[in-house]
């Protein structure tokens, strides 16, 4: 969100933060026509993701390691045909206000919705902010298998492409976490005028994004705090 934009959104734009990118508007001012893309890049993230025991492969409980006992980036994850957006329910962070006149920059997925909240204590940018975005309409082509399975990589490379069409910088590496209990991809980057962490939580049809930026690094541990409370409240249908 950028004077009204969020990130990946732009806010959730705050992906919300990492996936697009969100601004503020004006009083006369009305929003941009966004800008549609599908993912397109091929670049992924360095480094190889950690992979919670949560993570298992469709059919094998026991889940696939290498040799060396990790999980390879090639081996699928089971995505949930939950309503993970659509479903969705999450606690507004202690201190934070619904905050209005922010918009998606990037309408990269079909976006369902957008909510952005602001710290209710003076003293913060227009653009210290924790987002909550809703997308369907996905499509893994052939990637995704019967019981629903896509390698590691293919959740990482999207989040990737996310990146290229921000034009962000990866702030650390991309690895695997949790929310509502599945598998998402969360990952800190870099735009002009504010970073952001990106919590990408993906089913076969579905993505909710969440995104939290700050301006600066007085506002960063606020915001990540306040962040890490509403991912830890995230339910999903």
């Amino acid at each position: 969100m950028r004077g009204g934009r969020l990130p990946v959104w732009g806010a959730a734009a705050v992906v919300l933060a990492g996936v697009t990118g969100c601004s503020l508007l004006g009083p006369d001012e009305t929003p941009p026509e966004p800008t549609t893309a599908g993912p397109t890049s091929s670049e992924q993230p360095s480094g190889r993701p950690t992979i919670p025991p949560q993570l298992l492969e469709c059919g094998d409980p026991a889940g696939k390691s290498g040799a060396d006992g990790g999980t390879d980036g090639d081996d699928p994850v089971e995505l949930t045909d939950a309503h993970v957006a659509s479903g969705a329910s999450w606690d507004v962070p202690a201190g934070y206000e619904s905050a209005s006149g922010y918009y998606d920059d990037l309408d990269y997925e079909q976006r369902m919705f957008m909510h952005t909240y602001v710290p209710s204590a003076p003293g913060y940018h227009t653009l210290d902010l924790v987002g909550v975005l809703g997308y369907d309409g996905l499509d893994w082509g052939q990637l995704a298998q019967e019981c629903g399975q896509v390698p590691l990589d293919a959740m990482l490379e999207r989040v990737a492409e996310y990146q290229e069409l921000l034009d962000s910088e990866p702030l650390d590496e991309a690895e695997l976490t949790e929310v509502g209990g599945l598998p998402a991809v969360t990952q800190t980057m870099r735009i002009p005028s504010y970073d952001f962490r990106g919590y990408w939580l993906f089913s076969q049809t579905e993505l909710l994004f969440i995104g939290c930026q700050w301006t600066s690094e007085s506002a960063r541990a606020e915001v990540e705090a306040s962040c890490a409370d509403l991912v830890s409240t995230v339910q999903v249908g």
